[in-house]
């Protein structure tokens, strides 16, 4: 059985998800979103807006890392950047979009988690981005042009329209079947639910 697995890189729980999954058997169907819009539709507030969640995930998610054995070494300038509004983190999900469409889904997802979460590239400058690519060895050199084109900033929002519709309020949300469970931590109510079983085993 394959799952949905609906992330924004803004988010450090998606990040830890994704790491998780790679160590899971089971086929995964990304739908990178933006988390930001989905949690408006709800009236759900991010964690950057409330300041004790957001002092809470800075000490919990290391913990999870810790626990998976993953890095976890947040980019702060680009963390900055955002916050700043020098950066639309939105981005980072529409090129996922374009690189699925381009067939270098994996690559990309991967590349850009570890930025957010595990290194330091700049991926708010042109220079940066582009340096970026190179290092990853990602051949699409107009991946970031391509996530800004009309087409695919419409269809970010009609996925998170969708979301909303759908129940999702925040990220990771993982659906198996129409079962939906939020949150890294809940992914052993997934391989649970995928062994066709309600006994549930160890967090991680």
């Amino acid at each position: 059985m394959r799952i949905e697995f609906i992330s924004d890189y803004r988010s450090p729980y998606s990040y830890l998800a994704n790491a998780k999954l790679k160590t899971m058997e089971v086929d995964v169907d990304h739908k990178p979103l933006d988390i930001v819009a989905v949690m408006r539709l709800v009236n759900n507030r991010p964690s950057p807006e409330c300041p004790a969640k957001a002092r809470y995930s800075g000490i919990d998610a290391p913990r999870w890392a810790k626990l998976y054995g993953v890095e976890f070494s947040p980019n702060q300038a680009l963390l900055k950047a955002m916050s700043a509004g020098a950066f639309d983190g939105a981005t980072l999900s529409r090129v996922a979009l374009v690189a699925q469409r381009l067939g270098i889904f994996d690559q990309v997802n991967d590349a850009l988690f570890e930025a957010m979460w595990a290194g330091d590239d700049d991926l708010a400058s042109e220079d940066g981005r582009s340096r970026f690519l190179r290092k990853r060895n990602i051949a699409a050199d107009d991946l970031w042009s391509l996530g800004s084109e009309p087409e695919i900033v419409r269809l970010q929002a009609e996925q998170a329209k969708a979301a909303a519709d759908r129940g999702v309020f925040g990220a990771p949300t993982i659906f198996v079947g129409d079962e939906m469970f939020f949150g890294n931590d809940r992914l052993s109510f997934v391989e649970a639910r995928l062994n066709g079983s309600s006994k549930v085993g160890a967090v991680a």
